[in-house]
């Protein structure tokens, strides 16, 4: 059996971990967001930004 202290210790370690852990989530979540904006505006310039590299090889 663990003493109490570390017992104490270790549910505030779990509860900083749970805190950080909703925090990445909700950054993956917008840069996931961010990217599929990026994609979206990016695609239909690809084309035309390919026929001007093309141009000047």
């Amino acid at each position: 059996m663990m003493p109490k202290k570390d017992q104490e210790k270790i549910e505030i370690l779990e509860a900083k971990i749970d805190k950080l852990q909703n925090s990445v989530t909700r950054l993956e979540k917008k840069l996931s967001s961010h990217i599929e904006f990026i994609d979206r505006v990016y695609e239909p310039l690809r084309s035309p930004i390919s026929k001007i590299k093309n141009f000047f090889g």
